[in-house]
């Protein structure tokens, strides 16, 4: 077997739980694959050690890490999971749940570098609170982020309060609406009581269910108390610590709302470098080649980051259960599945013939012929031979119009001579 040695070390290396020497020994084995010409195998590696080293790069474990932690004194108890949180007197049922810093993801949702940038443009301001404070300036206190369902606005509130180093006081606020009058806005006071009391973030999800009803007509002025107590309470949450509220219906927010945040993060619906990061982030330790790794973010264009990760879940379990599939059967057994999530044109080629979706991935996507084999799990011949067959097949067709033209033409010219 060619290589057996450095697959030798490297299995070594694995079962030591030595990852120091398995990096290494991945790092000597891309290098003879890259020397004998398997670059698409190397490729593979290079994804596969930006996947392991995402975790401890400064987009994900702890972007802290390199600097102080936040210089901001935050007040308050300190909060654990185990604390009683405010409940609703008419129902019982409690106005939030309390997440541990343990709870918090530890990985960045893949953003664009815009994005990136100013999220961790608002940890810098926390991290470097009093240098701000020295010029007469405080950190952003409040953050709106929006954006479509799905996209990774919760996953990103709770990355930034791990950042910071603080628990989370996670409510959604369509669960402090209450039909009894007066109840909703004693609700939202019990709330942020509570925060203010305690050294830790407040997340508000479902932000418009509230935000957006002072302009209803169809409400009275009960539901106008209730945003004004919303934003009273927002503008004292700023000497208690940091509030991030969450939306899927920005359009929806009354003008004041958005006053209220120093910071407004859109989350867009990943684009194509982002879907890749998304795959490459739930893949993991499943293995794409290079042309199966552009089909799927071509398969997943118009899905969120949540789609994508139901997609990827689905294409593990077809792994797991029928081992013996093709890529682009278990594609197409998935994709049956997720109709919703899904393109219709792109459900309809994976369901057709494998010669139109070849010709497809070359022409939509610019794929080679050799990405396309990679893809479709076929020799590069047989592409060749299908491209072949679609061109001569189309060109019949153009000279059938054209026949099928100049006769109409020839018949139109008697019919006049005649006349």
């Amino acid at each position: 077997m060619e290589h057996f040695s450095l697959v030798y070390a490297l299995s070594k290396a694995a079962l030591s739980g030595d990852v120091k020497d398995g990096k290494h020994q991945v790092a000597r084995l891309k290098a003879a694959l890259e020397k004998r010409g398997s670059l698409d195998n190397a490729e593979m590696l290079e994804r596969l050690v930006s996947a392991v080293n995402a975790p401890v790069s400064n987009k994900s474990a702890s972007f802290l890490q390199s600097e102080a932690r936040p210089g901001f004194d935050f007040s308050g108890e300190t909060l654990t999971s185990s604390k009683h949180v405010p409940v609703d007197r008419e129902t019982s049922a409690p106005m939030a749940q309390v997440l541990s810093i343990e709870d918090l993801p530890r990985q960045m949702p893949a953003l664009p570098s815009s994005l990136t940038g100013a999220a961790e443009a608002m940890i810098r301001e926390w991290v470097h609170a009093k240098s701000l404070q020295r010029l007469g300036l405080e950190p952003a206190k409040t953050c709106l982020i929006y954006g479509p369902p799905g996209t990774g606005k919760t996953q990103l509130a709770l990355w930034l309060a791990g950042q910071l180093g603080l628990p989370v006081i996670l409510a959604k606020l369509d669960g402090l609406m209450s039909s009894y009058l007066g109840t909703t806005s004693r609700n939202i006071g019990s709330l942020f009581a509570f925060a203010n009391k305690h050294r830790a973030l407040l997340l508000l999800d479902e932000f418009d269910s509230i935000a957006k009803l002072r302009d209803d007509p169809n409400e009275v002025g009960e539901i106008k108390r209730v945003v004004n107590t919303l934003l009273q309470e927002l503008d004292r949450r700023r000497e208690h610590g940091l509030t991030i509220a969450i939306t899927n219906h920005p359009g929806l927010l009354d003008p004041a709302v958005w006053r209220r945040f120093e910071a407004q993060l859109e989350m867009p619906m990943p684009d194509v470098a982002g879907r890749v990061r998304i795959l490459e982030q739930y893949l993991p330790p499943m293995q794409l080649d290079a042309g199966q790794m552009q089909l799927l973010s071509w398969v997943v264009e118009d899905c969120s980051g949540s789609e994508i990760e139901d997609v990827v879940k689905a294409l593990k379990k077809s792994v797991a259960l029928e081992p013996g599939l093709t890529f682009v059967d278990r594609l197409q057994r998935v994709a049956a599945g997720h109709g919703d999530r899904l393109s219709e044109p792109v459900r309809a080629l994976l369901a057709g013939e494998r010669e139109e979706l070849a010709v497809q991935l070359m022409t939509t996507l610019n794929l080679s012929q050799a990405r396309v084999a990679e893809a479709l799990g076929v020799n590069r011949s047989t592409i060749n031979r299908w491209q072949n067959e679609k061109q001569t097949t189309r060109g019949a067709l153009d000279g059938d119009k054209t026949a099928s033209s100049v006769r109409g033409k020839s018949h139109s010219a008697k019919e006049a001579t005649s006349r």
